[in-house]
Protein backbone atom coordinates (compact mmCIF):
# COMPACT_ATOMS: atom_id res chain seq x y z
CA UNK A 1 0.00 0.00 0.00
CA UNK A 2 1.17 3.42 -0.89
CA UNK A 3 -0.22 5.46 1.23
CA UNK A 4 1.58 8.45 2.74
CA UNK A 5 1.01 9.75 5.86
CA UNK A 6 -1.26 12.64 7.30
CA UNK A 7 0.78 16.04 7.54
CA UNK A 8 -1.38 18.58 8.85
CA UNK A 9 0.32 18.91 12.48
CA UNK A 10 4.26 18.88 10.58
CA UNK A 11 3.17 21.66 8.13
CA UNK A 12 5.29 24.67 7.73
CA UNK A 13 3.43 28.34 7.62
CA UNK A 14 3.79 28.44 3.99
CA UNK A 15 2.40 24.87 3.27
CA UNK A 16 -0.34 25.82 6.05
CA UNK A 17 -1.13 28.82 4.01
CA UNK A 18 -1.91 26.40 0.91
CA UNK A 19 -3.46 23.50 2.92
CA UNK A 20 -6.15 26.38 3.92
CA UNK A 21 -6.67 27.58 0.32
CA UNK A 22 -7.41 24.54 -1.08
CA UNK A 23 -9.58 23.60 1.96
CA UNK A 24 -11.33 26.87 1.78
CA UNK A 25 -12.63 26.56 -2.08
CA UNK A 26 -13.02 22.38 -1.90
CA UNK A 27 -14.34 22.06 2.14
CA UNK A 28 -11.24 19.76 2.85
CA UNK A 29 -8.08 18.37 1.71
CA UNK A 30 -8.56 15.19 0.71
CA UNK A 31 -8.51 12.63 -2.50
CA UNK A 32 -5.39 13.62 -4.51
CA UNK A 33 -4.85 16.64 -2.16
CA UNK A 34 -3.86 14.82 0.76
CA UNK A 35 -0.49 12.93 -0.55
CA UNK A 36 -0.09 15.98 -2.39
CA UNK A 37 0.85 17.85 1.08
CA UNK A 38 3.88 16.31 0.80
CA UNK A 39 5.41 18.74 -1.79
CA UNK A 40 3.21 21.69 -0.42
CA UNK A 41 4.29 24.10 -3.55
CA UNK A 42 3.20 21.40 -6.20
CA UNK A 43 -0.41 21.00 -4.38
CA UNK A 44 -0.63 24.74 -4.74
CA UNK A 45 0.09 24.60 -8.39
CA UNK A 46 -2.19 21.67 -8.89
CA UNK A 47 -5.02 22.66 -6.78
CA UNK A 48 -4.90 26.35 -8.33
CA UNK A 49 -5.22 24.84 -12.02
CA UNK A 50 -8.10 22.65 -10.64
CA UNK A 51 -9.72 25.31 -9.26
CA UNK A 52 -10.03 27.53 -11.93
CA UNK A 53 -11.11 24.77 -14.26
CA UNK A 54 -13.97 23.32 -11.95
CA UNK A 55 -14.62 27.06 -10.74
CA UNK A 56 -14.04 29.86 -13.08
CA UNK A 57 -13.49 28.06 -16.69
CA UNK A 58 -16.06 29.18 -19.59
CA UNK A 59 -17.37 25.50 -19.71
CA UNK A 60 -21.22 25.11 -18.67
CA UNK A 61 -21.31 22.72 -15.81
CA UNK A 62 -23.11 19.63 -17.58
CA UNK A 63 -19.93 19.97 -20.16
CA UNK A 64 -17.34 20.27 -18.02
CA UNK A 65 -18.56 17.40 -15.37
CA UNK A 66 -19.15 15.53 -18.45
CA UNK A 67 -15.33 15.46 -19.52
CA UNK A 68 -14.28 14.70 -16.17
CA UNK A 69 -16.57 11.19 -15.78
CA UNK A 70 -15.26 10.65 -19.06
CA UNK A 71 -11.92 10.68 -17.68
CA UNK A 72 -12.44 8.90 -14.37
CA UNK A 73 -14.07 6.29 -16.55
CA UNK A 74 -12.17 5.84 -18.86
CA UNK A 75 -8.90 5.56 -16.48
CA UNK A 76 -11.13 3.28 -14.15
CA UNK A 77 -10.63 5.86 -11.26
CA UNK A 78 -13.34 5.07 -8.56
CA UNK A 79 -12.78 8.08 -6.24
CA UNK A 80 -13.03 10.32 -9.28
CA UNK A 81 -16.03 8.86 -10.35
CA UNK A 82 -17.74 8.80 -6.58
CA UNK A 83 -16.63 12.74 -6.25
CA UNK A 84 -17.69 14.02 -9.48
CA UNK A 85 -20.96 11.97 -10.09
CA UNK A 86 -22.91 14.12 -8.11
CA UNK A 87 -21.20 17.40 -8.75
CA UNK A 88 -22.25 16.30 -12.69
CA UNK A 89 -25.92 16.07 -11.49
CA UNK A 90 -25.87 19.12 -9.57
CA UNK A 91 -24.43 20.89 -12.98
CA UNK A 92 -27.42 19.12 -14.71
CA UNK A 93 -26.04 16.67 -16.46
CA UNK A 94 -28.78 14.40 -16.89
CA UNK A 95 -28.98 11.02 -15.47
CA UNK A 96 -29.13 9.22 -18.73
CA UNK A 97 -26.19 10.35 -19.47
CA UNK A 98 -24.13 9.64 -16.90
CA UNK A 99 -25.28 5.79 -16.71
CA UNK A 100 -23.91 5.60 -20.13
CA UNK A 101 -20.54 6.90 -19.25
CA UNK A 102 -20.13 4.53 -16.32
CA UNK A 103 -21.60 1.56 -18.36
CA UNK A 104 -18.91 2.52 -20.97
CA UNK A 105 -21.54 2.64 -23.80
CA UNK A 106 -20.98 4.11 -27.29
CA UNK A 107 -20.31 8.19 -26.34
CA UNK A 108 -21.27 8.73 -30.02
CA UNK A 109 -24.72 8.38 -29.04
CA UNK A 110 -25.17 10.44 -26.51
CA UNK A 111 -27.76 13.74 -26.83
CA UNK A 112 -26.48 16.39 -29.20
CA UNK A 113 -25.92 18.91 -26.85
CA UNK A 114 -22.78 16.15 -25.23
CA UNK A 115 -21.82 13.33 -28.38
CA UNK A 116 -18.97 16.24 -29.35
CA UNK A 117 -17.47 17.12 -26.25
CA UNK A 118 -17.48 13.55 -25.47
CA UNK A 119 -15.40 12.65 -28.96
CA UNK A 120 -13.23 15.73 -27.95
CA UNK A 121 -12.48 14.17 -24.44
CA UNK A 122 -11.74 10.79 -26.32
CA UNK A 123 -9.50 11.86 -28.66
CA UNK A 124 -7.35 13.42 -25.75
CA UNK A 125 -7.57 10.36 -23.67
CA UNK A 126 -6.84 8.21 -26.88
CA UNK A 127 -3.54 10.55 -27.60
CA UNK A 128 -5.29 11.63 -31.20
CA UNK A 129 -5.31 14.34 -32.61
CA UNK A 130 -9.00 16.23 -33.16
CA UNK A 131 -10.26 16.79 -36.60
CA UNK A 132 -10.87 19.40 -38.35
CA UNK A 133 -14.57 19.07 -38.69
CA UNK A 134 -15.03 18.48 -34.81
CA UNK A 135 -13.01 21.02 -33.82
CA UNK A 136 -14.87 23.36 -35.95
CA UNK A 137 -18.19 22.20 -34.62
CA UNK A 138 -17.25 22.40 -30.83
CA UNK A 139 -15.71 26.18 -31.60
CA UNK A 140 -18.78 26.83 -32.93
CA UNK A 141 -20.56 25.44 -29.48
CA UNK A 142 -18.28 26.20 -27.23
CA UNK A 143 -15.28 28.81 -28.56
CA UNK A 144 -11.83 28.17 -28.56
CA UNK A 145 -11.65 28.42 -25.40
CA UNK A 146 -14.28 26.02 -24.45
CA UNK A 147 -12.20 23.70 -27.05
CA UNK A 148 -8.89 24.12 -24.84
CA UNK A 149 -10.90 23.78 -21.84
CA UNK A 150 -12.12 19.95 -22.80
CA UNK A 151 -8.42 19.01 -24.14
CA UNK A 152 -6.61 20.53 -20.56
CA UNK A 153 -9.52 18.73 -18.29
CA UNK A 154 -9.35 15.24 -19.86
CA UNK A 155 -5.54 15.90 -19.30
CA UNK A 156 -5.75 17.03 -15.64
CA UNK A 157 -8.15 14.28 -14.92
CA UNK A 158 -5.94 11.97 -16.24
CA UNK A 159 -3.27 13.47 -14.17
CA UNK A 160 -5.86 13.33 -10.63
CA UNK A 161 -6.56 9.63 -11.38
CA UNK A 162 -2.43 9.20 -11.65
CA UNK A 163 -2.01 10.76 -8.36
CA UNK A 164 -4.95 8.70 -6.80
CA UNK A 165 -4.18 5.51 -7.81
CA UNK A 166 -0.57 6.15 -6.89
CA UNK A 167 -1.52 6.56 -3.26
CA UNK A 168 -3.94 4.36 -3.05
CA UNK A 169 -6.24 6.66 -1.87
CA UNK A 170 -9.37 4.85 -0.98
CA UNK A 171 -13.22 5.53 -1.27
CA UNK A 172 -15.12 7.94 1.25
CA UNK A 173 -15.90 6.12 4.16
CA UNK A 174 -18.83 3.92 3.00
CA UNK A 175 -18.99 4.64 0.13
CA UNK A 176 -19.29 1.78 -2.84
CA UNK A 177 -16.93 1.58 -5.55
CA UNK A 178 -18.99 2.35 -8.66
CA UNK A 179 -16.89 0.20 -11.01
Amino acid sequence: MARLPDVIDSLSPEAQKIYDRIKAKRGAVRGPYAPLMHHPAVAGLVGDLGEFLRFDGTLPGDIRELAVLITARAVAQPFEWVMHAPIARSAGLPDAVIDQICARSDLGRLPARYADAARVVQRVLAHESIPRELQDRVQGALAVTGLVELVVLAGYYQLIAAILFSFDTPLPEGMPAPF
